[in-house]
């Protein structure tokens, strides 16, 4: 082998053997250790804002935005998202970054309480934590209406809960109505057959199921599968008062068992009571829910909550 041979052999070595302890280098400095990158974030979007303001009166409006403090995105929009009124034409409604965006594209009722409820459907956009129960409420008149009707639906096959179906109210009376005109205010199941219709106006009403195939919020398909209330829901609301004493101990560890002077004090409560055939009503005695049964919906006796 002559001497030119030998000395490029040495130099190839060379170099090879300082790429080599170049990389070993490089890999014990990166395999030291990992960032953990801090707690994981387990607290939902916050809602900051949003055009025209929660609550608006006298709003016209049909294109909304909504804005979080973090960034956020949108699960199950046409499952989850309830518009009340129904809108026949699908509004649009998508997540841009922290915001989200809604079009209304049908006209807007007067004087009516409209209600977008999100349910859970908004998430932050790193962990999935949801926000649930998010709705946003404005109003095309002078008020808000606040009423609420809730239930349950259950199959009147086995009396399992029956989940997304579409549930809703109308003010007319008449029998056709539920095959001539969409409902008046609406709501959806859940998993568990519960339903929350909110917004309601003080007023007579009747109340329906339907899987509504053709979401023209209406009875139009004989395949489409049907429960109804076979009486009137009149939600309403009332104002009672109760007197009660509370015995003054100044020793006692909070200021609502200490009370408030020297001797008993008279205390007047103003509970607020909403009574109505399916939904919660609340006393100085506690919190009870009607739930509603069966694919015929017909209530039965609630339950106390504690």
């Amino acid at each position: 082998m002559t001497e030119g041979k030998k000395h490029n052999i040495n130099r190839y070595a060379g170099i090879a053997a300082r790429v080599a302890v170049l990389v070993l280098v490089l890999y014990s400095c990166a395999s030291i250790g990992r960032p953990e990158g801090g707690a994981i974030d387990e607290t939902p979007p916050r809602f900051i804002g949003s055009a025209p303001v929660a609550g608006a009166l006298n709003s016209k409006r049909t294109r909304i935005t909504l804005e979080f403090d973090e960034y956020i995105k949108l699960e199950g929009v046409n499952e989850k998202v309830i518009v009340s009124p129904p809108q026949v034409q699908r509004p649009e409604i998508k997540p841009a970054g922290k915001k989200i965006n809604i079009n209304l594209l049908d006209s807007l009722r007067e004087n009516a309480t409209y209600i977008i409820d999100f349910s859970d459907a908004i998430s932050d956009n790193n962990e999935g934590n949801p926000l649930g129960n998010f709705a946003f409420t404005f109003s095309t008149g002078e008020a808000i209406d606040t009423l609420v009707v809730s239930g349950v639906l259950l199959a009147a096959s086995d009396l399992e809960p029956v989940k997304g179906m579409l549930i809703g109210l109308h003010a007319d009376l008449a029998d056709s109505a539920f095959t001539s005109f969409p409902f008046d205010r609406v709501s959806r199941t859940d998993s568990r057959g519960r339903f929350s219709i909110k917004g309601i106006a003080p007023g007579a009403y009747r109340l329906f199921g339907l899987m509504d195939a053709d979401q023209n919020f209406m009875f139009s398909q004989k395949s489409e599968a049907i429960a109804f209330l076979d009486s009137l829901v009149i939600p309403r609301f009332e104002e009672r008062s109760r007197k009660d004493t509370i015995t003054t101990s100044q020793d006692s560890p909070s200021p609502l068992e200490r009370g408030w002077g020297e001797a008993d004090t008279i205390i007047v409560y103003d509970p607020d009571v909403i009574t109505d055939l399916a939904g919660t009503y609340t006393t100085a005695e506690g919190s009870y829910r009607y739930w509603l049964s069966t694919g015929v919906i017909v209530p039965f006796s609630g339950y106390k909550i504690n």
